[in-house]
């Protein structure tokens, strides 16, 4: 990865980073308060609610941030027109959506709070789809510090409001007032800073490029949508299997490996537009940062899955209370074994729609779909028999599924972008791990080293593994030593102004 290329790359994850820091203690303070005033059966409600409208959302979000990304990183000076455009056609898919969503569940027969809870949140995706059209568009400007701005300001607006009205007795339904409160600050944050990408008046809706728009979108349309259903199919299949108390266990789990999912977002973010750039134009310089992607995502992804799986028990009792969500446990190690495939797969993604891939990639999903779906069908009902949890399935299913998305994403990316050279980096990330591992089954064998102080001693302990491989060329050593300055770090949080296009 050159020099310039890992400036840019470094600058939009610091910013996104840094935004991730500051709105990761919102909410993880919310994750302490809500299952345990909501408890499981109103907890799970709650999130099966939002996992049916995410599915939903996904139809009105459309190509999402990637396409309009991609667009228009490859030519700005499109941007206004491609926005409006983008916007337009999302506001008939919404009435459809939302039409559809309700008429399913009044099909199922859902509890009327479930009910109410899914009014709530699609009135929220009209807003959130216009979102996404303007976090595509600061993307494709790699100008992702307005983003972290409205993202901060929605997770302490949510985690003040939410706090405080479950502290004074408020049900599901004002909880969910407040969040769908929040993302709307969010997306009026982020309306304001977009006159930095648009100069002049927005243009009026040509609708025949709005309908260009839709052929074109229709590729990554159909990967994020059956994307999306086997990520959050799970919730919706227990809803029918099981208890909804089992849909809480599982939602605790969920959402603390959901969390994690953060760095390789923010990653695949920040390097989308420059894969999109390079390809078709520099392909070694193309092949030689998908190398170091891979390579970076696995550093941190392996130690991560390490830990989640060594102390899900702490993690649960922490944030959810091991009384009410102790079937949880299991659930969350499942999800700490497939949380370095999920890394792996959304960098791998994200270079597979830099390289025009994006048809074969919305194959390679769809037939995800009947894996998890076959797979949930049978497992849910297995462990929710044999263990009473048939979230333990609902886990495997998804574990699977992504090792399937992984096999599937190395054989679609072109050949040339694999090299050998990223082997022994994994190697050494992977003996790293086996390093930590031991060090906190020896931790454990003493009752007096608090599982905090656990966690930082074997952070300590995988860091100094890797140093001691020599895992990093002096090279990125001396980059490393360049970028973390303090008036860079400092950028991650103050957001550096830049002159109106």
């Amino acid at each position: 990865m050159n020099e310039d290329i890992a400036k840019s790359v470094a600058r939009s994850t610091t910013s996104m980073f840094g935004q991730q820091i500051v709105t990761w203690g919102s909410t993880f303070l919310l994750m302490i308060f809500l299952p345990r005033y909501l408890g499981p059966v109103n907890f799970g409600r709650l999130y099966l609610a939002q996992m049916i409208s995410g599915i939903f959302l996904i139809a009105i979000e459309y190509d999402g941030r990637y396409g309009i990304a991609k667009r228009i990183a490859r030519n700005r000076d499109r941007a206004p027109q491609i926005i409006v455009n983008s916007i337009a056609f999302r506001v008939a898919i919404w009435a459809v959506s939302f039409t559809c969503m309700m008429t399913m569940a009044f099909s199922i027969g859902y509890p009327t709070p479930v009910k109410i809870l899914l009014v709530i949140m699609g009135c929220e995706m009209l807003w959130l789809s216009a979102k996404t059209v303007l976090i595509g568009s600061f993307l494709g400007h790699e100008m992702m510090q307005y983003t972290s701005m409205g993202a901060i300001a929605e997770r302490m607006f949510i985690s003040l409001f939410g706090v405080t009205a479950l502290l004074l007795g408020a049900n599901v339904i004002v909880v969910a007032i407040i969040m769908v409160t929040g993302t709307f600050i969010n997306f009026l944050i982020c309306v304001k800073h977009a006159r930095r990408m648009i100069a002049q008046r927005l243009p009026s809706v040509n609708w025949s490029e709005s309908l260009t728009l839709v052929r074109e979108g229709v590729p990554y349309l159909l990967w994020s949508l059956f994307g999306v259903i086997y990520y959050r199919i799970d919730a919706l299949m227990l809803s029918l299997f099981t208890p909804e108390k089992v849909v809480g266990w599982y939602a605790a789990s969920y959402r603390f490996f959901d969390v994690l999912a953060f760095l390789p977002s923010i990653y695949s973010l920040a390097i989308l537009p420059v894969l999109s750039k390079l390809w078709g134009k520099e392909d070694l310089v193309l092949a030689h940062t998908t190398q170091k992607s891979q390579e970076f995502i696995l550093i941190a992804g392996i130690p991560l899955s390490i830990g989640v799986y060594a102390f899900s028990r702490n993690i649960i009792d922490l944030f959810f209370g091991l009384t009410n969500y102790g079937p949880s446990v299991l659930n969350l190690q499942i999800f700490g074994i497939g949380l370095v495939l999920i890394y792996v797969d959304i960098v791998l993604g994200t270079a597979i729609i830099a390289c025009d891939r994006q048809r074969q990639w919305a194959t390679a999903s769809f037939f995800a779909i009947p894996i998890n779906v076959v797979l949930n069908y049978f497992m849910i009902p297995y462990t929710q028999l044999k263990y009473g949890n048939g979230g333990i399935g609902a886990a495997l299913a998804t574990l699977i599924t992504e090792f399937y998305i992984m096999m599937t994403a190395i054989y679609i990316l072109p050949k040339e972008l694999f090299s050998s050279s990223s082997v022994p980096v994994a190697l050494k990330a992977l003996a790293g791990g086996i390093i930590m591992g031991a060090a906190i089954w020896l931790m454990r064998l003493t009752p007096y080293v608090p599982w905090i102080a656990q966690v930082a001693v074997a952070s300590a302990v995988y860091c100094t593994a890797l140093v001691a491989f020599r895992t990093f060329n002096e090279g990125e050593i001396a980059f490393a030593k360049r970028f973390l300055t303090i008036r860079n770090l400092k950028g991650a949080f103050i957001p550096h102004k830049e002159p109106k296009s």
